[in-house]
C-alpha cells in the first residue's frame, strides 16, 4: 500500500520502467501543469498564499529541470531554465516583501510600538511594483515559444 508521501509525489502518466530520457518530458510536463495551475490561481486571486504556492511550484519545476538538463538541447534548455530562474527569483522578491511586512507587524505587537505609516506605504508600493512585474513575466512565460517547445 502506498504511503502518504508516495501518493503526494506520484506523477501521473509516469511508468517506473521508463528510461531516464523518456521520463523527462513526462515529469517536466507534470511540473509545468502545476506551475500553470498556480499561475491561474494567482491571477484570479493575488494573495500572499497564492504567491507562495506559485513560488514553490516554480522551484520544483526548476529542480526537476536541473535533474533532466542533459536530456535537452543545451541552448534551448538554458534559455528556458533562465526564464524559470528569473521568474522564481522575482516571485521570491515578492514573497520576501510579504514576509518582511508580517515580521514587522509581529515585532510591533511584541514591543508594543508602531512603525511609521510611511514604512508600510513603502512596502505596499514595492509589493505593487513587484506583483505587476511578476504578472508580466508570467504572461511572457506562458506564451514563450521556447518554453512551449521544450515542454511539448
Amino acid at each position: 500500500m502506498p504511503t502518504d508521501n508516495q501518493r503526494k509525489f506520484k506523477i501521473g502518466g509516469l511508468d517506473t520502467k521508463l528510461r531516464y530520457k523518456s521520463a523527462a518530458p513526462v515529469i517536466l510536463k507534470s511540473k509545468l501543469k502545476t506551475v500553470h495551475k498556480q499561475i491561474d490561481n494567482y491571477l484570479k486571486d493575488v494573495s500572499t498564499e497564492n504567491l507562495h504556492a506559485m513560488r514553490i511550484a516554480f522551484r520544483r519545476l526548476r529542480y526537476v529541470m536541473e535533474i533532466f538538463s542533459e536530456c535537452y538541447e543545451p541552448k534551448l534548455f538554458n534559455k528556458v531554465y533562465n526564464k524559470v530562474k528569473k521568474l522564481q527569483d522575482l516571485i521570491g522578491e515578492g514573497r520576501d516583501l510579504d514576509v518582511l511586512e508580517m515580521k514587522v507587524k509581529n515585532i510591533e505587537q511584541q514591543v508594543h510600538k508602531k512603525m511609521p505609516k510611511y514604512f508600510y506605504r513603502k512596502i505596499e508600493e514595492e509589493k505593487k511594483q513587484i506583483r505587476y512585474a511578476i504578472k508580466m513575466e508570467m504572461i511572457n512565460f506562458i506564451v514563450n515559444k521556447d518554453v512551449n517547445r521544450i515542454f511539448k
